[in-house]
């Protein structure tokens, strides 16, 4: 009988994340090699998400941390710091595995593996690094600061990781700069769902003007896009702004606050967060995509993608990052900051009235997770 290789999956704080790429990645190693087994650590609520969402082919094992939920910002910073202590204090339940992976360099998936691989050299981590942390990004300076400082400290801890996925070149010459081995470093990618965006129907009549997907807060672009909304309303009354996704701490108060300020209560819908075929099917059934972030730390952009490869028109400022993924007129861009250039490109749309975006839907062959999974 061959020997089993047992991974460890350090998700201590992904409950309520973007679960997809990891669970994708799971089960295709899972199906192309019978030896590996999967274990995961992290709080008990991620349990119960990784099978509400009926990825993967095997049965779960799961080790779940004594902790309490994350509630906002601050506690996902305490919940962090306490849920790592306990792993670090119980490090030797976690030995006998071959693998440790972190699907993220941020601190708290990193101080784990980090350890457990100082006292068991032999075992092999490997983490994913997808995107910088500038001090200069829009939001509280104080938290930017403190994010910026725990970024600091993962670069230093992910020296010791045996391999680091990255997903552009411009990553991998940062990465070689702060000091990490070239070899250590492999370019991998980003997906899509391309099967559930293939079995997502459209209706008859699309349930939303516009789509937002992502993190709610300042970084992502969401004051600009009540900007151009306020503008639109002027030509387009009944202008619908569905917003998907979930906010941490006040965020959302001070969104709403703003909206009602501008009166657009009845022009944005909170969707909440939403997954699987649902989430498509809501894609599809959208005029256009907006995606309005400003930070030069943006990477590949999953959901803008997402929507691009749904056939979508999507609306973006122009940042570095999308100069190398869209070649062929797959996004609208506008300078960055201009929203009144962004209203005026998206009036143009629904002038002309033509919702489709052929090149985009394109790009569905080339982006898919078997595909990153394969390389990893």
């Amino acid at each position: 009988m061959h020997q089993e290789i047992k991974i460890l999956i350090n998700a201590v704080t992904l409950e309520g994340a973007n679960l997809t790429p990891l669970l994708a990645k799971v089960n295709y190693w899972q199906e192309k090699d019978k030896r590996i087994k999967i274990t995961f650590v992290g709080f008990q609520s991620l349990k119960k998400e990784i099978k509400a969402r009926n990825y993967l082919g095997k049965p779960l094992s799961f080790i779940a941390l004594p902790a309490k939920p994350i509630k906002n910002r601050a506690g996902l910073i305490f919940q962090g710091l306490k849920r790592n202590s306990w792993l670090i204090k119980n490090y030797q339940k976690f030995t006998d595995f071959d693998v440790v992976y972190s699907i993220s360099s941020v601190l708290d998936l990193v101080m784990f593996p980090y350890f457990l691989k100082k006292k068991r050299p032999k075992i092999i981590w490997a983490t994913n690094f997808d995107n910088l942390v500038p001090i200069t990004d829009p939001g509280n300076k104080l938290i930017r600061f403190l994010a910026w400082i725990f970024f600091q400290i993962s670069l230093s801890l992910i020296k010791k990781a045996d391999i680091v996925f990255t997903i552009s070149p411009e990553l991998v010459s940062f990465l070689t700069k702060r000091g990490i081995d070239k070899e250590k470093i492999i370019l991998s990618s980003y997906g899509v769902e391309d099967d559930l965006i293939k079995r997502a129907k459209r209706g008859k009549s699309p349930l939303y003007d516009a789509l937002f997907v992502g993190r709610i807060n300042e970084t992502k672009g969401i004051y600009d896009m009540l900007e151009v909304l306020s503008m639109i309303k002027k030509r387009i009354p009944d202008f619908k702004l569905a917003i998907m996704g979930q906010a941490l701490g006040k965020t959302k108060d001070q969104l709403c606050q703003e909206i009602t300020k501008r009166g657009l209560e009845k022009n944005v819908y909170f969707l909440g967060f939403k997954s699987g075929l649902e989430k498509f099917t809501i894609f599809k059934n959208s005029r256009c995509f907006w995606f309005l972030s400003k930070s030069e730390s943006e990477s590949f952009g999953i959901a803008l993608m997402e929507a691009v490869c749904c056939g979508l028109p999507a609306f973006t400022y122009d940042l570095p990052i999308y100069n190398r993924l869209y070649r062929n007129g797959e996004i609208i861009t506008s300078p960055k900051g201009d929203y009144r250039l962004v209203a005026k490109k998206v009036l143009a749309l629904f002038e002309k009235g033509d919702f489709s975006n052929r090149a985009g839907e394109r790009l569905l062959k080339k982006y898919r997770w078997d595909r990153v999974a394969q390389k990893e």
